[in-house]
């Protein structure tokens, strides 16, 4: 007996570590695909529970990508939490995290009920429920594969490169005397993000409070661990006591403090099945599987097993949510009804990306596609969208261009906010239009000769004006897909041609090409669209006369 229960305490210990190392590997297979013919690199965004509810839900649409995280649902049914404490890379990091700083978690006197904070899970649920019943995206506030996805891909990511970029620095002289060649001319890539401080600060307050209270987050924030409590009430695979001496160790070991002090009775809506009272005891009186566990025999032991919110508390969370959601689409910036004539211009989405306001609804916010996207473009928006814009995805040219070659981002997309495009599909997903700015253009407002933005751009889209003495670029508005190469390789100080949504195509179906082509546009890439004639291509002096409009005279 106690072989076994120190067997099934490892087991859960190896599957943490095994699920974690599997998320970190899929995390790589993002911008590498590596498996991607046998798993989806975003199969753990998929398998997130409160996003495969609420996703549906705030964005009127079914998406089958998300039907692992229905499956988990159903699956605790029957097992309890298992996800929680076996399977979620959010509460592995947070136990890996706790156990490097702070060391193991030392038994602790239960407190009782766990006081309310456990309880604040539930209202923050019943919020942003209440939100997404209204069209309103709040859930990726506390979505917890989102979450930590965010955090490896747009925080630790970079730092690794950063220090791998550092160690092959200092080690540079030991690598030319070794002769190790490979290593000489390796060039690690930088990765910079915006809103890093604030993930930063968000997950150095969740390790510091792992110090004062295991699975903190778990225990009383996270709303994906409310859902699945309320789906644990009354598992079949559950906790359960027989020959219980009653000594209290498998209650002071407990992470979530869901054992009365006794170590009797099971709030089984907080239990993670992690296994560790059945680790711990020294009579092996507790162990899992299937029936009902022994009931607490007293009003002692059910008063340290608090029952739900009340129904007040739930419908004060959900009308608060539903006066959020109110007061998000009445601002005066909001983005939930925006269309495609009232777009903000420092707002250029992903190609393939669906209408603003479906896409606000199911981006998950989770930066896969920030970690996928080759050329560093793609960077989450910070305070100047809005609370309902907050960490989206925007292509910002100047830390580089949408490469017309990739199409990563909508194929690592678990809820396709931005559609998973073919190659060919994805290169007449028009992102916006090139601008040139004259009064600040090097060509036009100083008349010196730069045709650097004609000279790099992939679609032949920038042509030249013969002016006294120079040429001056100007955008050919049946060509420009948007990229962003012009803006990103311009040598003024700020870009003198800028990148808007200017006639962005954004479809939730159908075809890119066939919609591209209706109105007369020709995206196809510059190499394959003209060479040489294409690139030297000049207009008439009389051409600005004739621009379309959105282009600066």
């Amino acid at each position: 007996m106690k072989h076994s229960r120190h067997l099934i305490g490892g087991l859960a210990r190896c599957v943490q570590a095994a699920s974690l190392a599997f998320f970190w590997y899929l995390l790589l297979d993002a911008a590498w695909p590596l498996a991607e013919e046998w798993l989806p690199p975003d199969s753990f965004l998929r398998m997130d529970p409160l996003a495969a509810l609420l996703a549906p839900l705030a964005s009127r649409n079914w998406s089958t990508a998300l039907a692992p995280g229905l499956a988990i649902l159903a699956l605790t049914l029957v097992a309890g939490r298992f996800f929680c404490g076996w399977l979620c890379p959010f509460g592995v990091t947070l136990t890996l995290a706790r156990r490097l700083l702070w060391g193991p978690a030392s038994p602790k006197k239960p407190n009782g009920s766990g006081g309310n904070g456990r309880n604040l899970k539930f209202f923050t649920l019943a919020l942003m429920a209440s939100a997404a019943a209204m069209g309103v995206n709040d859930f990726f506030w506390g979505s917890p594969i989102p979450l930590i996805t965010r955090f490896y891909a747009l925080l630790v990511h970079p730092l690794l490169l950063m220090l791998s970029k550092i160690a092959l620095a200092l080690g540079h002289t030991l690598i030319v005397a070794l002769d190790m060649q490979t290593l000489q001319y390796l060039d690690v890539p930088a990765r910079r993000f915006d809103s890093l401080y604030f993930l930063l600060a968000f997950f150095c307050l969740l390790f510091w409070l792992e110090k004062h209270q295991p699975r903190f987050w778990c225990r009383n924030l996270c709303p994906a661990g409310a859902l699945l409590a309320l789906f644990t009430l009354h598992p079949l695979f559950r906790r359960r006591v027989s020959g219980c001496a009653e000594c209290g160790r498998c209650a002071r070991f407990c992470p979530m403090e869901a054992i009365d002090p006794r170590g009797m009775g099971t709030r089984h809506g907080e239990c993670i099945v992690c296994c560790s009272c059945a680790d711990v005891c020294p009579a092996g009186a507790v162990t899992f599987g299937p029936g009902t566990s022994t009931p607490p025999e007293s009003s002692e032991i059910a008063g340290h097993l608090p029952a739900l919110p009340s129904r007040r508390s739930f419908l004060g969370a959900t009308g608060l949510g539903a006066l959020l959601a109110g007061v998000q689409y009445s601002g005066a910036h909001s983005l939930l009804n925006a269309d495609n004539r009232r777009v903000s211009p420092t707002y250029v989405r992903p190609p393939g990306a669906v209408p603003e306001p479906e896409f606000l609804a199911l981006c998950l916010r989770c930066g896969e596609c920030m970690k996928a996207c080759p050329s560093n473009a793609l960077q989450p928006v910070w305070l100047t969208a809005g609370p309902e814009g907050i960490f989206s995805p925007v292509i910002t040219p100047r830390c580089g261009p949408c490469e017309p070659d990739c199409h990563a981002c909508g194929r690592v997309c678990p809820t396709q906010a931005i559609r998973a495009l073919p190659l060919e599909e994805k290169r007449w997903a028009r992102v916006g239009t090139a601008v040139v700015l004259q009064n600040i253009c090097l060509a036009w407002a100083q008349g010196r000769a730069c045709v650097v933005c004609q000279e790099v751009c992939p679609y032949g889209a920038v042509n030249l004006k013969k002016m006294e003495g120079r040429a001056a670029p100007v955008v050919n508005n049946t060509r420009c897909y948007g990229c962003g190469y012009c803006e990103r390789h311009c040598p003024a100080l700020m870009p003198a041609i800028v990148v808007e949504p200017l006639n962005a195509l954004r479809m939730k179906k159908g075809s890119y090409r066939q919609a591209a082509e209706a109105v007369g546009m020709d995206y196809t890439p510059f190499d394959a669209a003209g060479g040489e004639d294409a690139q030297t291509q000049t207009l008439p002096e009389d051409a600005l006369d004739s621009l379309p409009p959105g282009f600066s005279q």
